[in-house]
C-alpha cells in the first residue's frame, strides 16, 4: 500500500481545520481590535493647522471623532478657552495660505488665554464635524465657544450634511451627545425615511463592528503616519498613492498673489455668481404694505423652528454664528433696490440667530475687492479683517458666559 505524500490532498486537508480558521479570524480581529483602539489614544496630527484636500473625503480621508477630539486634546490645554472652528470653506481659509489663515491670525489676536483650532471642512454645515466635537469635549473643555457661518435665510439640518454625517453616526451611536429631541426624531426619521440601503449599511453594518473594534482609527492612523492604500485625485496612481498622509503639504493658493487677482472674477461665470448673490433675497422676499421689503411669513417660522432645533438648548449661548457678505465685486452689478433687499436679509438673519439663542454676526460688508479670492472666499486681506472683527466678539461672549472671572 502507498503511503500519501505529503503534499497528497489527505494530508494537506489536515491543516484545513475550522477551528484554527476560526481562531486566526478571531486573533486578526483582536489584534486589529487593538492596535485600533491604541490609535483612538493618541494625537497623531502634531502640526495640524486646517483640513487640507488630501486628509478629507476629497482625498478618501475620513477623520474620525476620537480622531478629531484627540486632535484638539493635542493643541488645547485644559486651562484654555477652546475655541473650535467650524462651518465650510469660507472659514476653512479656501485661497488662504496656511502661513496666512485667519484662524491664526484670530489666535494671534485672543491670546494665550484662548485656543482657537480649526475644523472647518468644505461644503460642511453648522452642525456638522467641528459642533460635534465640541459638544462631545463639553466636559473635558467646559469653557468653550463654537464659531460657524451659514448664508443669509438658510435652514438647519440637527444632523448636518451628507457628506459629514458619518461624523454625527458615530458620535450618536457612541451616545457621547447631549440628549437633544429634535435631533433624536430627526436621526429616527433618516434612517427609515431616506429610501437608500447605503444609509442603514453606513450607520448600522459599518458604524456598529467599529464601536468595538476601532479598524477605522487604525486604518486612519496607518494611512496618516505610514501607507496609504486607497487611490485619490491628489495621488491617483504609485508611488505617491502608498505615501503617508502627513506627508503631503498644504497647497492652498494665495488670492493675494497678483497674478490671481487678475483672474479670479472670470467673465464666464459672471452671470451664474451674480445669480447666486441674487438668488437667497429674491426667493425668501416680498414687498409689504408699505412698500418695504419684508421676509415672508412662512420662511420665517420655518427659519425659526429650524434654528430652535439645530443645536441643543444648553449649548446654543455658546455659537457664534457668522454670516459671510459675498464680494463687492458683484453686489456692485446689482440695482440699488437689490443692495437694500440684500441688506435686509443679512439683518434678519442675524436677528433670527440671536432670537433662537445664539450669538451671530454679519461680515463683508465693508470689505474691499482685494479682501475675496471669489464670489465667497476671502484672500488673507479679508482673514485678516474677519479675525480683527471675531476676536471682540468671542472676549466679550467669553465675558457674558464667565469665562473671563
Amino acid at each position: 500500500m502507498i503511503e500519501p505524500s505529503s503534499s497528497s490532498p489527505q494530508v494537506a486537508r489536515r491543516w484545513m481545520r475550522p477551528a484554527w480558521f476560526v481562531a486566526g479570524i478571531i486573533a486578526g480581529l483582536a489584534a486589529l481590535g487593538f492596535a485600533g483602539h491604541r490609535a483612538a489614544q493618541i494625537d497623531y496630527h502634531p502640526d495640524f493647522v486646517r483640513f487640507d484636500p488630501p486628509i478629507t473625503p476629497e482625498g478618501n480621508y475620513y477623520a474620525t471623532a476620537d480622531e478629531l477630539c484627540n486632535l484638539v486634546r493635542g493643541k488645547c490645554r485644559p486651562d484654555q478657552i477652546l475655541v473650535i472652528v467650524g462651518g465650510n470653506s469660507i472659514l476653512l481659509g479656501v485661497w488662504q495660505p496656511v502661513s496666512d489663515l485667519w484662524s491664526v491670525h484670530l489666535q494671534e489676536a485672543l491670546g494665550d488665554q484662548f485656543c482657537v483650532v480649526n475644523l472647518a471642512f468644505r461644503g460642511s454645515m453648522p452642525a456638522d464635524g467641528g459642533a460635534l466635537i465640541a459638544e462631545m469635549l463639553r466636559k473635558e473643555y467646559p469653557r468653550q465657544i463654537y464659531i460657524a457661518d451659514e448664508a443669509p435665510v438658510t435652514a438647519e439640518d440637527p444632523i448636518g450634511s451628507e457628506t459629514y454625517r458619518f461624523l454625527f453616526w458615530q458620535a450618536y451611536l457612541d451616545d457621547r451627545l447631549l440628549p437633544w429631541p429634535p435631533r433624536a426624531q430627526r436621526a429616527r426619521e433618516y434612517l427609515t425615511a431616506f429610501p437608500n440601503w447605503n444609509v442603514a449599511i453606513d450607520t448600522l453594518v459599518r458604524e456598529e463592528p467599529d464601536r468595538a473594534l476601532h479598524f477605522h482609527e487604525f486604518w486612519n492612523w496607518l494611512g496618516f503616519d505610514h501607507l496609504f492604500t486607497v487611490s485619490t485625485l491628489y495621488a491617483p496612481s504609485p508611488p505617491e498613492l502608498f505615501k503617508a498622509r502627513r506627508t503631503f503639504p498644504d497647497q492652498e493658493p494665495d488670492a493675494g498673489d497678483p497674478e490671481w487677482r487678475a483672474l479670479r472674477y472670470p467673465a464666464s461665470s459672471q452671470a451664474q455668481e451674480l445669480s447666486i448673490v441674487l438668488a437667497g433675497p429674491d426667493f425668501n422676499y416680498r414687498r409689504g404694505a408699505d412698500g418695504a421689503w419684508e421676509l415672508r411669513s412662512d420662511v420665517r417660522a420655518t427659519m425659526a423652528r429650524s434654528l430652535a432645533d439645530a443645536f441643543p438648548d444648553a449649548l446654543k449661548a455658546r455659537v457664534l454664528m457668522l454670516i459671510p457678505r459675498s464680494s463687492p465685486h458683484y453686489r456692485a452689478m446689482t440695482t440699488a433696490d437689490d443692495r437694500v433687499r440684500e441688506d435686509k436679509a443679512f439683518e434678519d438673519t442675524v436677528a433670527l440667530w440671536k432670537r433662537a439663542g445664539y450669538d451671530a454676526m454679519q461680515f463683508g460688508r465693508d470689505y474691499n475687492d482685494d479682501d475675496y479670492g471669489d464670489r465667497s472666499h476671502l484672500s488673507k486681506f479679508g482673514g485678516r479683517k474677519l479675525a480683527a472683527s471675531v476676536a471682540p466678539e468671542i472676549k466679550a461672549l467669553a465675558a457674558r458666559l464667565g469665562y473671563l472671572r
